[in-house]
């Protein structure tokens, strides 16, 4: 007996060491350039949130690792002025992170630019960066989104979504990642 529950508890560690080295790592909810509802947006982004009006025992807790919502906001080639079609995509993601006014820490919401990989490495790392912002100002100009939430980020060409294609459009984007504070 001894020696079989040496093995379950052993069997047991081996799987928390590899749960644990997983959970470093992002989930990643990609929309394309498809629009996510608030409603898409609450539940990937803040599962919690379900419980916060329950009547009874809820189960939903905040997420343990960095969770991101990828869309392909557009801009035009070299700008960083979002178009009518990026303010379209905004919207869900401006709606969900006004409504958890005062839920949020400081930097939680981190706003990752990203660009493809014409170019030199220095252009492309300070256009994502007036990208990330671009998106950030919108978000609390539109929406009433506290600053202090929002992180932008320049990602450059770092982080390309489709490496095979280095010069495609889908490694333009913005990614906005909860972080698992």
């Amino acid at each position: 007996m001894k020696l079989r529950s040496g093995v379950i508890v052993g069997a047991l560690l081996a799987l928390a060491s590899v749960t644990s080295a997983g959970a470093a790592d992002r989930d990643t909810k990609s929309y394309g350039q498809k629009a996510p509802s608030a409603k898409d947006v609450e539940t990937f982004l803040f599962p919690e949130a379900e419980c916060e009006n329950a009547k009874y025992q809820c189960l939903a807790v905040r997420p343990s690792t960095d969770r991101a919502i990828g869309v392909d906001v557009k801009f035009n080639t070299g700008s960083a002025e979002l178009t009518p079609e990026a303010l379209a995509q905004l919207e869900g993601l401006g709606k969900a992170i006004a409504a958890r006014k005062g839920r949020l820490a400081p930097g939680e919401i981190i706003i990752e630019g990203h660009t493809d990989a014409r170019g030199g490495d220095e252009l492309n790392k300070k256009l994502s960066e007036r990208r990330a912002g671009a998106v950030a100002k919108h978000l609390v100009s539109a929406y009433g989104v506290d600053p202090k939430v929002l992180k932008p980020v320049g990602r450059g060409k770092d982080e390309l979504r489709d490496a095979a294609r280095p010069d495609s459009e889908v490694n333009r984007r913005v990614e906005l990642v909860r972080t698992a504070k």
